[in-house]
């Protein structure tokens, strides 16, 4: 018996005395593990975009450290990166610059000084004699410049959304003297909120519609121009343009069509922007990872 087992052990016995001392013998499929630690530079710069993204500031040093002790305590997991953006989000700060980027972009920077002088304005011509056959109109552009002017503590409230703050911002008569002419104004809508210019088609109905005319937009009929607004805010189209905003502002590039898709039926169930900007900025592509 010990013989048959010396015999069997011998060719293993052999090569073993054959092999050159210290050399590595390797096991085939015996390979380690990728690492998948974050690292904490990558962590760090996920915080900094974030803040820069959200508010156009780096985070201050407590701010900092606070995040990143979130996101190293769960290796930067996509819920750890979830509290971080929304803990971002409840600032005042986020709020006041989309206020202010749309004021910037669709008003060209009019403050709230200025829109109080055009009220003050408008108010002491319903006081004029001269101008008293013109009395319905000069209420109609105070009403829309009071809207305009409660707009800014009603976002920042949570009272209006921000599809209310674009119809707010483009329905009054700044906005219509910085965008003088019905094509003119349906053109700017266009490409401020659906990215594009309307096909002639689409132009021609829109035109129609805004100077009181019953006409199709979106497949829906209106006859005024803020039957328009309240067609055009409420479309998957404008839902479109804002997903498409957000992917340029936060990824550098245009969303693919399955994210499209996605992202304007995300925002069609919550009927809220934050929601699909949170989940654009707790993917692996923002991390950077």
């Amino acid at each position: 018996m010990h013989k048959l087992l010396l015999l069997l052990a011998f060719p293993f016995l052999f090569a073993l005395a054959c092999s050159p001392v210290g050399e590595v013998i390797v096991v085939p499929g015996n390979e380690s593990p990728p690492d998948l630690t974050v690292p904490g530079v990558v962590q760090e710069n996920f915080v900094n975009r974030v803040y820069i993204s959200l508010l156009g500031r780096k985070p201050e040093s407590q701010e900092l450290n606070s995040a990143l002790g979130q996101l190293s305590q769960a290796n930067a997991s996509a819920s750890a990166r979830k509290k971080v953006v929304l803990d971002v989000l409840r600032q005042r700060a986020y709020k006041d610059r989309l206020y202010n980027t749309a004021r910037i972009d669709l008003l060209n920077n009019v403050d709230t000084a200025e829109i109080a002088n055009f009220l003050f304005v408008f108010n002491q011509a319903l006081q004029d004699p001269q101008y008293q056959s013109f009395i319905y109109l000069i209420e109609f552009e105070i009403n829309r410049l009071e809207e305009l002017s409660a707009a800014a503590p009603q976002f920042l409230r949570g009272d209006i959304d921000k599809a209310e703050l674009h119809r707010r911002m483009v329905n009054n008569n700044l906005y219509d003297e910085i965008n003088m002419g019905t094509q003119n104004f349906v053109l700017s809508v266009f490409e401020h909120f659906l990215n594009r210019y309307p096909t002639q088609a689409e132009e021609q109905q829109c035109i129609l519609m805004v100077d009181g005319t019953n006409a199709i937009a979106f497949g829906k009929e209106g006859s005024s121009k803020e039957d328009f607004l309240d067609i055009l805010l409420n479309s998957d189209a404008y839902l479109e343009g804002q997903v498409f905003d957000m992917y340029e502002a936060l990824l550098f590039r245009v969303p693919l069509s399955a994210e499209m898709a996605e992202g304007t039926l995300r925002y069609r169930q919550t009927q809220a922007y934050d929601s699909v900007l949170t989940d654009i900025l707790v993917t692996d592509e923002f991390l950077g990872w």
